[in-house]
């Protein structure tokens, strides 16, 4: 759990939403003392220059090591190629950007590099540029796996010392969900507790789930929401809801796969 976030993966173009996701990925790397590694894709309509200098401008004036690459070819393709040969515990990509990538980020390829890696993705916004994190948004449905992304919110949680707003909700107004959810929402607040996290909570049944989670995201000022990236139920968070999210929130999303138990376990915490 100590080196989760060690080495960190930084999709760059130098549009916009990068230059937030760098200064994300630069809070991130001063918590926890990560190395970063910047990585730049040849495209058609890609400034390499212009990249580069932005990079080595923000390395020299916050005198960090980091590391950039070059590649060419589909950045999808190229991003989760490099995650998989060095063994990133986490990767920034901007997901809202004006030039560059844009077309490829805003689509269904930014989708790609989230559903492909192996490890959690931090998709930004060209708004959210600030390296701090002072409240996070946690979205609890009905399943064993809305649970699973609990400790990686604690691991951010401590280190930026957030608070963290718990929000139940589902599309459904069943008994049952509102039963379980809120069960959910119990334990992950005794356990956010048990580790010297503070943390709010409400409830939200019968919405709709992106728009909801992203209006609430707005209203606590939250500067990252956390989500599981594969299905967790009917009422949250179908690949629908997750793309929604990741291409329609005003905040960074930190995607989380079901598969990936190397700080949660297979159930969870």
């Amino acid at each position: 759990m100590e080196k989760a976030f060690n080495k960190i993966l930084l999709a760059y173009d130098n549009s916009e939403a990068a230059v937030a996701a760098l200064q994300s990925a630069y809070g991130v790397a001063t918590k926890f003392n990560s190395q970063i590694t910047a990585l730049v894709v040849h495209g058609k309509d890609d400034n390499l220059e212009d990249s580069r200098a932005a990079l080595e401008s923000f390395n020299k004036e916050k005198r960090l090591n980091m590391e950039i690459i070059e590649r060419s070819g589909a950045v999808y393709d190229e991003v989760i190629k490099l995650e998989k040969e060095m063994e990133f515990g986490l990767i920034l990509l901007g997901s809202h950007g004006t030039k560059g990538w844009q077309k490829l980020w805003m689509g269904s390829n930014a989708f790609k590099v989230i559903t492909s890696s192996t490890c959690p993705v931090i998709s930004v916004t060209a708004k959210a540029s600030s390296s701090e994190l002072k409240n996070i948004l946690l979205p609890i449905g009905d399943s064993r796996n809305t649970r699973q992304k609990v400790p990686y919110c604690i691991k951010m949680a401590k280190a930026f010392g957030a608070t963290v707003h718990i929000i139940g909700v589902s599309k459904s107004k069943s008994a049952d969900t509102e039963k379980h959810i809120t069960s959910y929402i119990n334990q992950t607040q005794q356990f956010l507790a048990s580790k010297g996290v503070k943390s709010t909570s409400k409830i939200s049944f019968g919405v709709k789930v992106a728009e909801t989670c992203i209006e609430y995201a707005e209203e606590v000022n939250a500067g990252l929401m956390m989500i599981m990236s594969e299905t967790e139920s009917s009422g949250l968070f179908m690949d629908s809801y997750s793309q929604q999210l990741v291409n329609n929130s005003t905040v960074p999303i930190m995607s989380i796969h079901a598969r990936d138990t190397r700080l949660t376990g297979a159930t969870g915490y």
